[in-house]
């Protein structure tokens, strides 16, 4: 899916969003659409799973979500894996203000960590390769890869598999032929002649992929279970909002229906600017933030500290 193929139904604003608000919001959207959606795509979150039971939408949780999380359930607390990512986070420490610095690994994220594997694995492989071109004190700093030579390879095998399936259900789409195909690129690539934590993982995957099929009702039309073209819509508006998060949002919401009508210049000509400039007055903007939007603590805190002084 591209940004071209989105549309944006309805917003909502709120401190936040339980079940029923969200079951509330997929029926306004319907109402607006004239028919209830074929299906859901989310990332697993409680709320939008039960909005959507509620709503009686069923649902596919998305790909790249769900595989993280069966990596996070295999190899979070892995003794190996934890002693691994502990000394990777102590080198970075120990010599980020050295001349060895270039070769550090690649910043391990706190959040999501399980969707971000793939740099720094492919960083230490590589080290691996190309320790006996590395000068004394690179060897002396980095040695400790070798006796997780084998975690790392292993993980190089997950971060591919899950790459390719991936692949194949954001390109393709998510159907019968394309769910047999990921499921025999598991169980030949990840699960054959794998150790326990692999074989592990690829029975999860497996499991997975299972679930979703059950939505595809014999049906050979693909569906999309991706949720990536939701989340960029919300990264390039946080791109645009301030960084101050006590501002919360602003009108500047009004962007996020609004992009993706313009990034296609296939699609932003049939938008007429000209007549909507020229109807849509600022004060109707203000007016509309107001009505839809939480507080701005920026502007009670200015208010506040001015009636102070």
């Amino acid at each position: 899916m591209r940004h071209s193929d989105a549309t944006v139904l309805d917003m909502r604003v709120a401190d936040s969003n339980t079940k029923d608000d969200v079951k509330d919001a997929i029926e306004r959207a319907a109402a607006k659409a004239g028919h209830s959606p074929e299906y859901g795509v989310s990332d697993g979150g409680h709320n939008l799973k039960g909005g959507m039971a509620l709503a009686g939408v069923p649902q596919h949780l998305d790909v790249s979500h769900t595989l993280a999380n069966c990596m996070k359930t295999v190899y979070a607390e892995d003794e190996e894996f934890k002693s691994l990512t502990q000394k990777l986070g102590k080198i970075r420490l120990q010599y980020h203000l050295t001349d060895i610095a270039w070769l550090l690994p690649p910043n391990m994220r706190a959040i999501a960590r399980f969707m971000n594997l793939s740099d720094w694995v492919e960083w230490g492989n590589r080290m691996l390769t190309n320790m006996d071109s590395l000068e004394q004190k690179a060897k002396d700093a980095f040695c400790f890869l070798e006796n997780y030579r084998g975690l790392l390879e292993e993980l190089s095998v997950d971060v591919d598999a899950i790459r390719h399936v991936e692949t194949i259900c954001k390109t393709r789409g998510f159907c019968l032929k394309t769910y047999r195909e990921c499921s025999q690129y598991i169980i030949l690539h990840v699960i054959g002649n794998a150790n326990n934590r692999r074989a592990t993982l690829g029975l999860r995957m497996l499991d997975y992929l299972k679930k979703e099929a059950k939505l595809l009702h014999l049906t050979n039309n693909a569906q999309n279970m991706s949720s990536d073209i939701i989340e960029s819509d919300f990264g390039i508006l946080k791109s645009k909002m301030s960084p101050n998060k006590l501002y919360g949002f602003t009108s500047m919401i009004l962007m996020l229906p609004l992009y993706p009508k313009t990034i296609d210049y296939s699609v932003a000509d049939e938008q007429d600017f000209k007549v909507r400039l020229a109807n849509v007055k600022l004060k109707e903007i203000d007016d509309w933030a107001k009505a839809n939007l939480s507080r701005n603590w920026v502007k009670d805190r200015t208010e506040t500290l001015k009636k102070v002084s």
